[in-house]
């Protein structure tokens, strides 16, 4: 019961926190201010600034998150493009700061940390569409066949 409730309140919230700050560090990379980073669904537990970036973390964090900025609709294809791409970067790319902790045939909050975030990385980057909620993978593909169209 206990790995349950840290794997849902710690693992998993850690996870798209550092999704969602790939796509904020990628953001700043094309200089886009006043970002955003939610953690869970719900009433807003608290919130905070780091480093120009506002962090809140809702009373349901292990259901999704979400990054924001005030440039929607002012960023070129290829901007939308690497800014979607940075948050499934950062998450699998974050697997190999847990692969020596990592232990593939035991229960271990890094193997869950690893699984979850290839999970995240993966998932992410196949390109879908619900109703107005679009992956990483949408945001990337329609940018990418918009610049081609633009060429």
């Amino acid at each position: 019961m206990l790995d349950t409730l840290l794997f849902f309140y710690l693992v998993v919230p850690l996870v798209h926190l550092i999704h969602e700050a790939g796509h904020v560090c990628m953001a700043k990379l094309h200089k886009v201010k006043n970002t955003e980073i939610g953690i869970g669904v719900g009433p807003k537990i608290f919130d905070f600034y780091f480093k120009g970036t506002k962090i809140q973390l809702n009373i349901i964090p292990f259901l999704g998150g979400y990054s924001s900025n005030d440039q929607a609709g002012k960023l070129s294809h290829k901007e939308i493009a690497l800014i979607s791409f940075g948050g499934p970067l950062f998450t699998l790319l974050s697997i190999v700061f847990f692969l020596p902790f990592w232990t593939p045939f035991q229960f271990s909050f890094s193997a869950l940390f690893v699984y979850f975030s290839l999970w995240i990385g993966i998932v992410n980057l196949i390109p879908f569409k619900i109703g107005e909620k679009q992956s990483d993978g949408w945001q990337i593909a329609s940018s990418l066949i918009q610049l081609v169209k633009n060429r």
